[in-house]
């Protein structure tokens, strides 16, 4: 690799770095090319080197999948849940997950960034099914939805007795669902009892029984 390509490389990732970090802050309405030339000490025409549009940056980040996704990849799924689930780790988990930090911005964002997201979170689901058969399985999947789900609420609400008790109920359910299923031997089919045919003739429908002959004082019936 070149000089040249060597020091574009680096200012590519100073520009995603910074982005990274301003969009999980502000939002993406709330952060422009400017604001992030500017944190990386960079003019604005060196955005243009490396990306056509904010649009285009804004889901080259989303894309990185920051926080949850790596954590999964690098550790245990019970020990990151239950840091990231942590009410002292809010500040740092909210603002260091994309998938909490930017999920109302990507869902008003072009198809390009909602993608990026659709993939990040198919990542984390299929981190947190590893030791199951299915990539989607239905209580990692519940567990994803629980996982960020309260974080993001728990960002959200100004009353942060309501966050803590989010937090700390979403770690229950997700510790419950977590936890590995008892396989039980399989259950000993009863035997059905046939009905046993009747050897008698069967009736004729309509037709009475006869009754037996009486027979009269003279001996004739």
């Amino acid at each position: 690799m070149t000089i040249s390509a060597t020091r574009k490389a680096a200012v590519r990732a100073e520009i995603v770095e910074h982005a990274a970090r301003l969009f999980r802050l502000r939002g993406h309405a709330g952060t422009n090319i400017d604001d992030i030339m500017l944190a990386a000490g960079l003019t604005r025409g060196a955005f243009y080197a490396h990306f056509t549009s904010k649009d285009a940056l804004f889901a080259e980040i989303v894309r990185m999948g920051h926080g949850l996704l790596p954590k999964l990849r690098a550790g245990k799924s019970a020990a990151v849940l239950d840091a990231y689930l942590d009410r002292e780790n809010l500040g740092a988990t909210g603002q260091g997950c994309a998938l909490a930090a930017l999920a109302g911005d990507v869902a008003r964002a072009p198809l390009a960034a909602r993608l990026a997201y659709a993939n990040v979170l198919h990542g984390v689901i299929a981190e947190l099914a590893r030791e199951r058969k299915r990539a989607l399985d239905a209580d990692a999947t519940a567990v994803a939805i629980l996982a960020v789900g309260a974080v993001t609420l728990a960002r959200a609400s100004g009353d942060t007795r309501l966050s803590d008790w989010l937090l700390r109920c979403a770690r229950r359910a997700a510790k419950a669902l977590m936890k590995p299923k008892s396989r039980k031997p399989p259950s000993k089919q009863r035997a059905s009892t046939k009905r046993k045919r009747s050897t008698s003739r069967p009736k004729a429908a309509g037709v009475r029984p006869s009754r037996p002959a009486v027979r009269s004082r003279g001996g004739r019936a």
